[in-house]
Order: C-alpha cells, then sequence, then structure tokens
C-alpha cells in the first residue's frame, strides 16, 4: 500500500549469449520462459557484495530478451585509477536517438558498486528497457578513497563521456534521466539540480550539452546537516557516520560543507520534475529528508510527487514492487516526450 502526495501544478528464456570484448549480446531461442514479475516484499539490503559486473544468468533470466549489456567501459582515469560504466542498450527495431536513464548506486557513498542495485531493482530494469531506454549504470570514488565533491565530478565525467559517445551508441542525451537509491539518490539529486555547475571546475567540466528531463530518488539524503540531527549520542570530532565520511568532516562542524553537499541548496525553478520514493519506517534516511526536497521543489514551482511507501524500511525490497515500477515508467516517459 502506498500513500500519494500530488504534484503541485514472463515466462523464462534460455538466450544464446555471444561474449564480445567487453559485452555480452542476448539472443533468445525459439523456446523458453522467463521468470515471472510481482511484488518483492522481503527486507532490508544486506551488505554482501555482488561482483561490478553482472553475470551470464542474471541477463538471461532477469532482462528483457535481445538486451545488450556492455560492461566494464572506461569513462574516466582519475587518481591512478580507471571508473566504468555499464550500458544496457534495448532491443529495437532502431537503435538510434535512445532516450537515457543513468542510475547512480548506493551504499552510504562507501561500498556499491555499479551492479549491486540491479540484483534488487531488477523488474525496474527491466521495465525501463522494455520501454525502448538504453540504461547506464556508472561507478564513483567512493568515501573511502576521495571525499566530496569527487562523487558528483564522477558523475559529471559519466554523462559527458555518454554524451561524447552518443552517436556510437545511439543515445539522445537531450532526453535524459538520472536516478537512484539512497547514497545513489542523493547524488542523483544533485546532478538534476544542476550542482555540478558550482561544485566542479571548468577544467573537469565537459561543456554541458545534455539535458536531464528528470530525477527519480528513491530515499536519498537531500540535506545533510538536518541529516545529522537523528544521531542523538556523538563525537563530533571523531566523527564516523556516513555523511561525515562522505565529507571528510561531520556535518555540525562543517556546515558548509554539509550545505555544499545538500541538493535542497541548490533548488531553482529551473530544476526539472521529481520523483521521490520513501518508506515510512526508514531509520537510516528518515522521510522528513524526502519530505523537506518535495517541499523546497514545490515552493520553487518545480513538478514534484513524493510517493510514501507504507511501513517499507530502508532498501526494503517491496520498491521494487510492480506497483512503484509502474510509477516510475510513467514518470520517465512523459518527461522524455
Amino acid at each position: 500500500m502506498s500513500m500519494l502526495i500530488p504534484p503541485v501544478l514472463p515466462v523464462r528464456i534460455a538466450m544464446l549469449l555471444v561474449v564480445t570484448a567487453g559485452s555480452l549480446l542476448a539472443q533468445p531461442p525459439e523456446t523458453g520462459q522467463r521468470r515471472q514479475r510481482g511484488e518483492r516484499r522481503g527486507g532490508q539490503r544486506t551488505r554482501t557484495e555482488v561482483p561490478p559486473v553482472l553475470d551470464e544468468e542474471f541477463i538471461r533470466t532477469r532482462l528483457p530478451a535481445g538486451v545488450r549489456y556492455i560492461s566494464d567501459i572506461v569513462y574516466r582515469n582519475v587518481d591512478g585509477s580507471e571508473l566504468k560504466l555499464d550500458l544496457f542498450l534495448p532491443d529495437a527495431d532502431s537503435t538510434s536517438g535512445l532516450p537515457l536513464a543513468v542510475w547512480i548506486h548506493g551504499g552510504a557513498w562507501m561500498r556499491g558498486n555499479k551492479a549491486r542495485d540491479f540484483h534488487r531493482y531488477d523488474q525496474l530494469a527491466a521495465r525501463i528497457l522494455e520501454d525502448g531506454f538504453a540504461l547506464a549504470s556508472i561507478e564513483y570514488r567512493l568515501s573511502g578513497t576521495a571525499t566530496f565533491p569527487a562523487q558528483i565530478e564522477d558523475c559529471t565525467a559519466a554523462l559527458g563521456f555518454l554524451h561524447r559517445n552518443r552517436k556510437k551508441y545511439g543515445l539522445d542525451t537531450g532526453r535524459v534521466v538520472v536516478m537512484g537509491t539512497s547514497a545513489g539518490g542523493h547524488l542523483a539529486s544533485l546532478v538534476g539540480t544542476g550542482a555540478a555547475a558550482r561544485l566542479v571546475p571548468d577544467s573537469e567540466r565537459t561543456q554541458q550539452e545534455w539535458t536531464i528531463r528528470g530525477v527519480v530518488n528513491f530515499y536519498g539524503p537531500s540535506d545533510l546537516i538536518l541529516l545529522q540531527g537523528k544521531r542523538d549520542d556523538i563525537n563530533y570530532d571523531e566523527d564516523r557516520s556516513p555523511e561525515a565520511r562522505l565529507l571528510g568532516h561531520s556535518p555540525l562542524i562543517r556546515p558548509d560543507l554539509a550545505k555544499a553537499a545538500s541538493p535542497t541548496t541548490y533548488v531553482s525553478r529551473t530544476s526539472p520534475p521529481f520523483l521521490i520514493f520513501h518508506g515510512d519506517a526508514d531509520t537510516r534516511v528518515p522521510i522528513t529528508q524526502s519530505v523537506l526536497l518535495d517541499a523546497w521543489l514545490r515552493v520553487h514551482g518545480v513538478q514534484s510527487r513524493l510517493v510514501v511507501v507504507e511501513g517499507a524500511r530502508h532498501g526494503d525490497q517491496m520498491f521494487d514492487d510492480m506497483q512503484y515500477v509502474e510509477q516510475v515508467s510513467e514518470f520517465v516517459r512523459s518527461v522524455t516526450e
């Protein structure tokens, strides 16, 4: 069951997998079945990491037939490391002019990888591809490697790479939707509200010619100072909270950094439409974070819709229930028409 806050204004298919130079091209045979879809009830995400590249069984059983999966595309070299993204291209008569959904993974900014979220959001990923979108999932420097704003620099670099290579992959980067869970929802919101224009040095920022048409934020933080308020007993000089690790300092010791890393700082009348999901039983990122973001968007006259998922905890399996998948599908199609 869900409560909506209205806006202001089949079958398992065995497939032959052809592996070529870092890609998987899935081709269905004449018979077989794919897994049925439905509700995804079942608690919180575990911290067990999955490999950063999806395996053949996942592609064969959970994604639409004919999807082309290109893994580990290097989009940036920074600090002696390669940053990579995965790209899914739908099976379509035309592979040019595909609208693009960009997924940013969660993990408290300090764990996770570009493949992990899809094991929980496979129904959503499949629906996006069925709707004729290309889907990119990007990795970024985690807080144990680099502090903010490194993460937003990486997300911006990934978008720049996809834009420069749009003809190669048949992408329409004038129709981009960014989405993510938890820390990824936070970064998606920063990308969508144009934070990079103030955070990323010109020398690191490609001229922005892509267009963010919408943001889908699953329970991401929006105000890091307010988020710190949930911690009653903490040594702020030795703060090891996820947000302190992201910033390199406790948000209450460096409120300037916390404000710079908060999506609410950048909301303006030119922000794109938002679709926000949050569980009312979330104790890791309180629902007030999404209520506040939704309110700021509305104050600026931006189309925003907050879906409160009753009984859902942080990372709950039910966010991939088909009723919410359908709402995301409707939103991304409407903003990219």
